[in-house]
């Protein structure tokens, strides 16, 4: 797909050309014929200028987008940092097909083509479909927590490491302090959700789950120190992880 920019290029060139074939048949404004070109000059200025050397794209690397304004890129950023620490280089790659998968058998060379579906019309005496089920109900109310899987564990561990050394033993006073400290370490505000206090002090959950993850990381300011724990909270959008039951 072309850029914008190189787009707005291509079209500024054509309408450049399309000028100058416009005026080499134009007279001036005297209303006499344009003058005669010597051959020298032709030739001088039909030899092709040297085309410049396009600059190459790139994508934005995760530490371009750790200073983006958008605090969701921010924590795309942090997330795929995170997660390269667990698994080197990202997650693998599904495995490509291989030749004789990838071309439909009835599609490979010396097979007959196939024939033609006869007639496709439902008869008159034809029973109902039977009716569509319906959809299941929003889940409401609390839910257990699920297990996570090794993965989700490396990086929950690493969230809950990066949140603790990042208070380093200062336990905030309240809510709004515990909130502005862990919006201030790249997690959205939007996902970082209020919970109850716990004898006085602030808690928070973080939704972490990304592209049908279970990651939710839980933090609780004490007046000693700030504790951060994973947990498992299963991938449907209709769980509010606030009404998630721990396992005690």
């Amino acid at each position: 797909m072309r850029t914008p920019n190189r787009l707005a290029k291509i079209v500024l060139a054509a309408a450049l050309g399309s000028m100058a074939l416009t005026a080499c048949g134009t007279a001036d404004a005297t209303g006499k014929p344009p003058a005669k070109v010597s051959a020298a000059a032709v030739g001088a200025s039909a030899k092709p200028k040297p085309a410049a050397t396009p600059t190459p794209t790139r994508s934005l690397p995760s530490d371009d987008l750790a200073a983006h304004p958008d605090p969701e890129l921010r924590f795309l950023a942090l997330f795929s940092r995170v997660l390269d620490g667990c698994v080197p280089g990202g997650l693998p790659e599904p495995p490509s097909p291989g030749p004789e998968e990838s071309v439909p058998p009835q599609n490979q060379p010396g097979q007959p083509m196939p024939e033609e579906p006869g007639d496709l019309s439902v008869p008159v005496d034809a029973p109902e479909p039977p009716p569509a089920p319906k959809p299941a109900p929003t889940t409401s109310g609390p839910v257990e927590e699920v297990p996570l899987t090794d993965v989700e564990k490396c990086t929950g561990d690493a969230h809950a490491e990066r949140v603790r050394t990042a208070f380093d033993g200062a336990a905030p006073a309240d809510y709004p302090a515990l909130q502005k400290k862990l919006t201030s370490l790249d997690y959205p505000p939007s996902r970082i959700h209020r919970m109850p206090d716990q004898g006085g002090s602030p808690r928070a959950r973080i939704d972490l789950r990304f592209m049908g993850g279970h990651l939710v990381l839980e933090i609780t300011g004490t007046p000693d120190q700030v504790l951060a724990e994973p947990f498992g909270v299963p991938e449907t959008e209709d769980v509010r992880i606030t009404e998630v039951k721990r396992k005690p």
